[in-house]
C-alpha cells in the first residue's frame, strides 16, 4: 500500500512537471521577456562591483584567537605589517649612506598609506630611542640616529654602533646581528585598503632607495596582496583570452549557427545575473577566486552545449524545430535541473565555512550557479522553439559517435569489460591513500605559494629571515585579573619562563616582551652596571622603572608595544622563519603546553593564543581543517540525497556519488604528490571541482535509463548512451578544461597556475570516472530504477513498481 501510494505521489509529480513543460512552450516569448527583464535589472548593477581584497575577510572571526587577534591589534598592532631590509654588500651599516638610506626607507614606510604611524619601527624612527643618565642623574632619550646632526665621524659611528649592540631591543631585531642589514617595519591599519596606491608608492620608494653597494628588500602580507593586485590587467587579459577559446570550440564542435550563438549567449545572461548579484548583495569580487566565477560561467555553456547537442539529435529525427526543442528539455529537464541544483547547493554550502569570504564567494557562486535553470536551462529550449529552423537538420560528427559506441562494446558494455572497470576503480582509490596522507592543512613550503619561488617577494622573504630573527611574528597575550597586575614580580617571572619555553623551539628566531625593557632600565638606573640586569622584586620598582622609560621619552606611548595602560595585558612576541604548516602546529603546541605550565603556576594569570601572522594562520589552519571536514562530505551527502530523491532510489544517489568519490579521491592525491596545501584559497577550488562530477554522471546516467527503456537490453542501453551523451560530455570537459587551462601558461601567480592545473586534473577525472563507472556499475548491478523504467502513454520515462 505505502509503495502504491509513493509512486502515485510521484507520478503524479512527473506528470505535473510535464504540464508545466507545456506551459513553457505555450508562452516561449513571455518566459524569454521576463528573463531578459530580469538580466537589465542584474546588469544595471554591475557597474558598482568592486574589485578589492580584505583582509579581514580571511580570517574566520569566530575562532577564538581572531578574538584575541582583533582586541590586541588594537593596542599592539595586527598581522597586516610591511617589512623592508636594506643590506649592505660590503662592511657593516654603520656608514653615513648606509645610514642615510635607512632614514630615508623609514620616513617612506611611515608615509606610505594606510600605515600606523605609532606602530613603525627602525633604529631611524622616532620610537626606537636610546635611553641613558644624565651627569646629573636625570634620564636622556635621544635618537640613535639624527638626520639633523653634522657628519657622523668615525669616533660617532663607533659610538652608535656600541649604543645599539647593548640594546637587545634593537640588536638582533632591527639590526641583524652580523650589522649587515637593517629592518623597517611599519603596521597598516586594517580595512578597505586601497592596495594599488599602497603598492604604488611603496615601489616609488623602492625605487628611490636603489644605491650600489646596497640590497633592498620588501616582504610583508600587504606588499603579497599588493602584488596579486598588479596581476588584474593580466587576469583579464587570460579572461579575454579564455573566451576566445570557447567561442573557437564551439565554432570547432558545432559549425553551425546556433551551436556556437546559444551557449556563448547562456554564459552571458548567467554572467551579468551573477556579477550583478554580487554587486547588489554588496559582495566585492576578490581577485584570488577569479577563476571560480569563470569556471561557473564555464559550467554554463556546458549545460549549454548539452542542450544544443540535443536539439540537433532530435532535429535528425523529427525534421520540427519546435518539436526537437520541446523533446530536449523533456530529455534533459531531469538530469540538467538536477546537475544544476546540486552544482549550485554544493558551492553555497560554502557558506558554512568560518570566513567571511567563504560566506560570500558561496552565496555568490550559489546564486550564479542556480541562475542557469533560467538564463541556460530554459532559454536555450525556448529560443530554439521560437528561431527559424535551420535548413541543414542532419546530426553530424557520427564518425566520432560511432567511434565511442564501439570502444564501449569492447571494454565497459561488456560484463567483463564492466568487472574490470570496477576492480581497477577501487584498487585506484586504494593506492591514493600513499599521496592523500601528505596533505597538509596550511602552507606546505617557506614564502608565499601565491607567487613563484623565484619571485622578488619569495626571495626578500627568504632574505629577511636569513638575517633577522624572522619576518613571521606570533603575539602572546599575557593578562591578570587585576589592573596593575603584570608589574608583579610573579607575572615578570611568568612572562620570563613562557619565553624560555618557547624559545626551546630552534625555528624561533627571537623574542620580545615588557620585562626586558625593566631589566635595561633598572641596569640605567644603577650606573649601568650589568649585575642589575635584572627584573626588580616588587610591583612598586617596576612600575616605577616602566613610569620612567615613558617620561624620558619625548612621545606618547612609549611603552604601547609592551603592555596596556591599565597594566592587565603584556604583548610577547616571537619571530618565526616562516609560517609553514608544520612550523604554525608546533608553535601553537608549545604556546598550549607554556599556557598550561604558566596558569598553573601563577593564580590569576591568563596566557591567551593568538596574534601576529603565525597566530591568524594557526586560526585559519585550525578553521580550515573544520571547515573541510564538513564542506567536503555536506556536498557528497547533499548530492547523494539530492539525486536519491529526485530518483527515488537510493541506489541512483550511491550511482552519483561513487563517481565523485574516486575523482575526490584521485583530486587528494594530486595534490600530495604536487605538495598543494589546503588553503583558504584552495577550499573553494576543491568544492567546485566535486561538484562538477555529478554533471557528467547524471546526463549518463539518465540517458542510460532513456535508452534502456527503449531497447530493454542494458548492453545497447550503455553502448548508446555512451556514443550520444558520452560525445556531448567529452565536448563538456573540454570547454570547462578550456575555461582554465589558459591560467597554466599565462598566468605568472603560482597559485592560480597550479590551481588551473589542478582543476584541469580533477575535470578529466571526473569525465573519465562519470563515463566508465557509471555505465560499468549498471552493467554489473543493473540497478532496479535503471531496469524498471518504461515509456507511458504519455511518452514520458517512468519507473514502474
Amino acid at each position: 500500500m505505502v509503495t502504491r501510494v509513493f509512486v502515485g505521489f510521484r507520478d503524479k509529480l512527473t506528470h505535473f512537471l510535464h504540464r508545466g513543460e507545456d506551459w513553457l512552450f505555450a508562452n516561449p516569448k513571455i518566459v524569454l521577456a521576463m528573463v531578459g527583464i530580469i538580466t537589465a535589472a542584474f546588469a544595471w548593477q554591475v557597474p558598482k562591483l568592486q574589485i578589492y581584497s580584505d583582509f579581514n575577510d580571511l580570517l574566520p572571526q569566530k575562532h577564538p584567537y581572531i578574538q584575541v587577534y582583533n582586541r590586541m591589534k588594537e593596542n599592539f598592532g595586527g598581522a597586516n605589517s610591511v617589512i623592508m631590509a636594506i643590506e649592505v654588500e660590503k662592511g657593516t651599516i654603520f656608514n653615513e649612506q648606509t645610514l642615510a638610506l635607512i632614514h630615508k626607507a623609514t620616513q617612506g614606510v611611515d608615509n606610505l598609506p594606510s600605515v600606523n604611524h605609532n606602530l613603525v619601527s627602525s633604529l631611524a624612527h622616532r620610537t626606537v630611542r636610546k635611553v641613558s643618565l644624565s651627569p646629573e642623574g636625570g634620564f636622556v632619550s635621544e635618537l640613535y640616529y639624527d638626520s639633523q646632526e653634522p657628519k657622523y665621524t668615525p669616533e660617532r659611528l663607533a659610538k652608535l654602533q656600541a649604543d645599539i649592540l647593548a640594546d637587545p631591543a634593537v640588536y638582533g631585531l632591527l639590526v641583524s646581528p652580523d650589522l649587515k642589514a637593517a629592518l623597517i617595519r611599519g603596521q597598516l591599519n586594517e580595512g578597505n585598503v586601497n592596495y594599488p596606491k599602497f603598492f604604488t608608492e611603496l615601489k616609488a620608494l623602492r625605487d628611490s632607495l636603489a644605491s650600489p653597494g646596497h640590497k633592498i628588500y620588501v616582504t610583508g602580507n600587504p606588499v603579497l596582496t599588493a602584488w596579486v593586485y598588479t596581476y588584474l590587467p593580466e587576469m583579464v587579459a587570460i579572461l579575454a583570452w579564455t573566451a576566445v577559446l570557447l567561442a573557437t570550440l564551439l565554432i570547432l564542435y558545432y559549425r553551425r549557427l546556433y551551436g556556437i550563438a546559444l551557449p556563448l549567449l547562456g554564459i552571458a545572461l548567467s554572467t551579468l545575473w551573477g556579477l550583478g548579484f554580487m554587486a547588489a548583495m554588496g559582495i566585492n569580487l576578490e581577485p584570488l577566486s577569479l577563476p571560480i566565477p569563470f569556471l561557473i560561467a564555464a559550467r554554463a555553456m556546458s549545460h549549454g552545449t548539452q542542450l544544443v547537442s540535443r536539439y540537433y539529435e532530435e532535429l535528425d529525427v523529427h525534421k520540427n524545430a519546435a518539436l526537437s526543442a520541446r523533446k530536449t528539455l523533456e530529455a534533459l529537464f531531469r538530469p540538467g535541473s538536477l546537475a544544476i541544483i546540486v552544482d549550485a547547493i554544493g558551492i553555497t554550502v560554502l557558506m558554512l565555512g568560518t570566513a567571511p569570504f567563504n560566506t560570500k564567494l558561496g552565496a555568490a557562486a550559489g546564486f550564479w550557479g542556480f541562475s542557469v535553470i533560467f538564463t541556460v536551462h530554459f532559454m536555450i529550449p525556448l529560443a530554439l522553439s521560437v528561431l527559424p529552423q535551420p535548413k541543414k537538420t542532419a546530426n553530424g560528427n557520427v564518425v566520432v559517435r560511432k567511434a565511442l559506441g564501439t570502444f564501449m562494446q569492447y571494454t565497459g558494455g561488456t560484463t567483463t569489460g564492466a568487472r574490470v572497470i570496477l576492480l581497477v576503480t577501487f584498487l585506484g582509490m586504494a593506492a591514493s591513500y600513499a599521496f592523500i596522507s601528505r596533505v597538509q592543512i596550511g602552507e606546505s613550503e617557506p614564502g608565499s605559494p601565491l607567487l613563484a619561488r623565484n619571485h622578488d617577494f619569495n626571495l626578500s622573504t627568504k632574505a629577511i629571515n636569513e638575517r633577522f630573527p624572522g619576518s613571521e611574528e606570533l603575539n602572546i597575550i599575557i593578562r591578570t585579573d587585576e589592573p596593575g597586575g603584570i608589574k608583579k614580580p610573579a607575572v615578570m617571572a611568568a612572562i620570563e619562563r613562557f619565553q624560555a619555553h618557547m624559545m626551546s623551539d630552534p625555528s624561533v628566531g627571537g623574542t620580545k616582551a615588557l620585562p626586558m625593557v625593566v631589566r635595561v632600565f633598572n641596569r640605567l638606573t644603577h650606573s649601568d652596571d650589568p649585575r642589575w640586569m635584572q627584573t626588580p622584586s616588587t610591583a612598586a620598582e617596576s612600575g616605577g622603572l616602566m613610569f620612567a622609560y615613558m617620561a624620558s621619552s619625548p612621545i606618547p606611548g612609549a611603552l604601547k608595544e609592551f603592555i596596556t595602560p591599565e597594566e592587565t595585558e603584556a604583548n610577547v612576541v616571537f619571530y618565526y622563519k616562516d609560517h609553514k604548516a608544520t612550523t604554525i602546529s608546533r608553535a601553537t603546541a608549545m604556546a598550549l603546553e607554556g599556557k598550561k605550565m604558566i596558569e598553573a603556576e601563577v593564580p590569576g594569570v591568563h596566557v591567551e593564543l593568538a596574534g601576529g601572522i603565525i597566530g591568524v594562520n594557526a586560526a585559519v589552519n585550525q578553521a580550515l581543517h573544520r571547515d573541510h571536514m564538513i564542506i567536503i562530505p555536506t556536498v557528497l551527502l547533499l548530492s547523494f540525497l539530492l539525486v536519491a530523491v529526485y530518483y527515488q532510489s537510493l541506489h541512483a544517489g550511491w550511482l552519483m556519488i561513487f563517481p565523485m568519490l574516486f575523482a575526490t579521491a584521485m583530486t587528494y592525491a594530486y595534490m600530495g604528490w604536487k605538495n598543494i596545501g589546503i588553503n583558504v584559497n584552495t577550499v573553494p577550488v576543491i568544492t567546485v571541482g566535486v561538484g562538477v562530477g555529478i554533471d557528467y554522471a547524471v546526463y549518463f546516467m539518465d540517458r542510460i535509463r532513456e535508452e534502456f527503456a527503449h531497447s530493454r537490453d542494458i548492453h545497447k542501453a550503455v553502448i548508446n548512451a555512451v556514443a550520444t551523451t558520452g560525445y556531448a560530455v567529452s565536448f563538456t570537459a573540454a570547454t570547462l578544461i578550456a575555461g582554465v587551462i589558459l591560467w597554466i601558461f599565462m598566468s605568472h601567480l603560482r597559485f592560480q597556475s597550479d590551481t588551473a592545473m589542478l582543476l584541469s586534473f580533477m575535470l578529466v577525472v571526473n569525465a573519465v570516472a562519470a563515463m566508465f563507472i557509471v555505465p560499468a556499475w549498471c552493467v554489473v548491478f543493473k540497478p532496479h530504477f535503471v531496469t524498471a523504467t518504461e515509456v507511458d502513454g504519455d511518452g514520458v520515462i517512468q519507473e514502474k513498481v
